[in-house]
């Protein structure tokens, strides 16, 4: 009987302290052994509106930005074909291929020419600058550009192009695969005042609470306890529960007088 009546003279102390402005230290009363969980709602959780900086968004999720040299192709990040003076590359796909072109039908002989391909090579050269030109078979022909080798008698193709200097995947012939940047799917940012939860941004609980999902809950003041319903200064003490006339304070309560306790 002494007990119970001790233990609801301190609570009720503890619960009078926290509506007053003075505050109570513990070397006078002491805390209660025991403080009992409570909870509020903080609303629906929200799909996240925002990305991170340096991030794009797709559908529900966000993306990284793709790097230099590369664009977007559905969630991924693809190689951009080079386009350098003197080679020119296509897109297939997945691959960049350097592209052969043709020289022309040339510059055939004629009948006033005499016995020489002298006047094929004057036209060829007439039109395309002198010593640019070239006989191959019974026709003149302009020679390919820098870095193309004639193929036959009508066609330039390029030499192989060296990949890894461009940026590039393996070499398969004239082609190089495009190198590839799977993207990754994060959920967005919240605002200042969220908090993310379960891919949810929820309202940022009190001090004294955290949240799950959209309830937020007392937190265990700091070096307690918790037994399942209530928190006791020790587990040992779980067992000592005793209901008493009012009940006992909030475990947030007993937390706000523990840091009004240390500030003064």
């Amino acid at each position: 009987m002494k007990s119970t009546f001790a233990l609801t003279v301190v609570a009720e102390a503890v619960l009078a302290t926290l509506d007053e402005t003075s505050v109570l230290l513990p070397s006078v009363v002491g805390l209660p052994p025991f403080c009992t969980f409570t909870s509020y709602p903080r609303g629906v959780g929200t799909v996240p509106k925002s990305c991170a900086p340096g991030q794009e968004r797709i559908g529900v999720f966000c993306y990284d930005d793709c790097p230099d040299g590369m664009s977007r192709n559905h969630l991924d990040c693809h190689s951009n074909c080079p386009q350098r003076e003197g080679q020119v590359f296509e897109d297939h796909g997945l691959f960049c291929r350097l592209s052969e072109y043709s020289r022309g039908a040339g510059y055939p002989w004629r009948a006033n020419d005499g016995l020489s391909f002298n006047g094929a090579m004057e036209r060829c050269e007439a039109k395309h600058g002198k010593d640019k030109c070239e006989k191959y078979g019974l026709m003149v022909y302009p020679k390919c550009a820098d870095r193309y080798s004639a193929f036959g008698c009508c066609l330039c193709r390029p030499n192989p192009p060296d990949c890894e200097e461009l940026g590039l995947g393996k070499n398969f012939d004239l082609s190089c695969a495009k190198k590839i940047v799977i993207g990754k799917p994060e959920l967005g940012v919240c605002a200042s005042d969220e908090e993310l939860d379960t891919g949810l941004c929820y309202e940022k609980c009190k001090e004294g609470f955290y949240g799950v999902g959209p309830v937020c809950w007392t937190s265990i003041p700091s070096g307690w306890a918790s037994c399942v319903t209530f928190a006791a200064k020790s587990s040992s003490d779980c067992a000592e529960w005793t209901d008493i006339p009012g009940g006992y304070p909030t475990c947030d309560q007993v937390t706000a007088l523990m840091l009004r306790t240390l500030e003064n």
